[in-house]
């Protein structure tokens, strides 16, 4: 493990927060809310690391090891320095709270957006959208690990993406494809209505599949049908794959009707909204079409957003479940297992029938998405899908010790898991412990478990060896 380069790299990492805090220490100013110096103070730590770490330490190629290293670190150092700016705020394991929701693009709070001052809300969708791009850039670094969904769809098509050796010119291309995305929401937002400054940051946190609210009642508030339809526009480009969107930006419609993931992710949003409308309908809810069709849409696109619904009938709470489960395209912003997985595991069952009726010797092509699987990246896909399922278990059933109704445990943990951001529990009144353990599963979740799990076996090496 070559630490010296991750250490450098994270020093970038941190003089880029810096440089992003500087835009609501000036939304301060403007705004005239007086919170200038948290940010201020934010940026001049970060800034201050961020140097040492480049001018200490030689930066050279990333293995991948090393940039599974870098990826962990990086969210935990953002998400440390990013909860500076909420202290004046909040109690301390709060801020880190929101900090962590804001950089996973989970959308989990523990407070009532309305009471914040409007440079802070600003920064907690702008967390949102850099941490969303973020995770893309980490995605690229990682591109060439069977343990990541984005490996099994997109390792032939990267070089479509003409991935450059220099990470800073893939990181400014991710950044210039999601920018032009987030300016169109902001348009249309206000086009459908919607004031300028919620439209800025509903649109940085639409387009990142976060769900960051600047109203208590998310975009119910508004009571609009169009703002409703131009949210469920971005978070379903959110949920699409990096990939596809540099087809769709070449005129590749068709390589899209085509692409499995995409027939997947139409196919499980009819059903699931289906069945949500279903279930809001029977609980007699109001305007059960659009509350069931929206809410499958969040939930299979990993977005917090809601339209002011109080409780979920308990029907409601398992389909919206497994909704999370599934999650958004693979090499996306969205989180959850991924249709890629999902759909490979669910063709697998098929596949293996086929292999019994013939012969040992016989060899029956694995394909998904016009492209073969062979044994090992299945042997991948299953264990990381049983360990996502093991983690969300165990957390289930800590919520569970807490008090929490079995229900409720499992539906925010896969929640936070899945970096989705809906729940039915009130996360401002849970214990430290529950908020810990939210933690934690944003943090797995949002970077599919195996770079963190690498992080913690190299602390723990060399702690063991010292």
């Amino acid at each position: 493990m070559d630490l010296k380069s991750v250490f450098s790299y994270l020093g970038f990492v941190l003089i880029a927060l810096a440089v992003s805090m500087l835009i609501p220490f000036l939304a301060s100013f403007v705004f005239d809310d007086g919170v200038y110096i948290p940010f201020l103070l934010g940026a001049f730590i970060s800034c201050v690391i961020g140097i040492i770490l480049v001018k200490k330490f030689r930066r050279e190629t990333l293995t991948l090891g090393s940039a599974m290293i870098l990826a962990g670190l990086s969210f935990l150092c953002v998400s440390l320095l990013g909860s500076i700016v909420y202290l004046d705020h909040l109690q301390p394991l709060d801020a880190l709270f929101e900090s962590v929701s804001g950089f996973t693009t989970t959308g989990l709070t523990t407070v009532a957006p309305e009471t914040l001052p409007y440079s802070i809300l600003l920064w907690r969708s702008l967390t949102q959208w850099l941490g969303g791009l973020g995770t893309l850039v980490m995605i690229v670094l990682l591109l060439s690990s069977p343990g990541l969904s984005a490996y099994y769809m997109y390792r032939s098509e990267a070089k479509t993406f003409k991935l450059e050796s220099n990470v800073l010119r893939s990181a400014r291309k991710i950044f210039t494809i999601y920018g032009v995305y987030t300016l169109a929401g902001v348009l249309l937002f206000m086009l459908a209505g919607m004031p300028a400054f919620d439209s800025v940051n509903h649109s940085l946190t639409a387009i990142s599949s976060g769900g960051f609210s600047v109203k208590n009642g998310s975009i119910g508030h508004y009571s609009s049908l169009l703002i409703e339809i131009v949210a469920l526009v971005l978070m379903i480009i959110g949920a699409t794959a990096l990939f596809v969107h540099t087809k769709l930006f070449g005129g590749k419609l068709r390589e899209y009707l085509r692409n499995s993931e995409a027939q997947l992710f139409w196919i499980f949003a009819a059903v699931f909204s289906a069945l949500l409308t279903l279930s809001f309908l029977s609980a007699t809810a109001s305007d059960p079409l659009t509350n069931g069709v929206f809410h499958a849409f969040a939930a299979l696109t990993s977005s917090a957003f809601n339209l002011g619904v109080v409780g979920y009938p308990e029907l409601s709470k398992f389909i919206l479940v497994m909704a999370m489960l599934i999650g958004g395209f693979a090499g996306s912003l969205a989180g959850g297992l991924r249709l890629a997985r999902v759909g490979i595991l669910g063709k697998a069952v098929t596949w293996i029938s086929k292999k019994i009726f013939y012969p040992t010797s016989a060899v029956v092509p694995f394909r998904f998405n016009r492209r073969a699987i062979d044994d090992q990246e299945l042997t991948i896909i299953s264990l990381f899908s049983f360990t996502y399922l093991i983690i969300l278990v165990i957390s289930s059933m800590l919520f569970s010790f807490m008090g929490y109704a079995p229900a409720d445990s499992f539906f925010v943990s896969a929640s936070a898991e899945g970096n989705v951001g809906l729940t039915t529990i009130d996360v401002a009144a849970m214990n430290p412990a529950g908020k810990v353990l939210l933690m934690i599963d944003m943090l797995l979740g949002r970077l599919e478990i195996l770079p963190f799990f690498v992080l913690f076996f190299v602390i723990y090496s060399r702690l063991k060896f010292r």
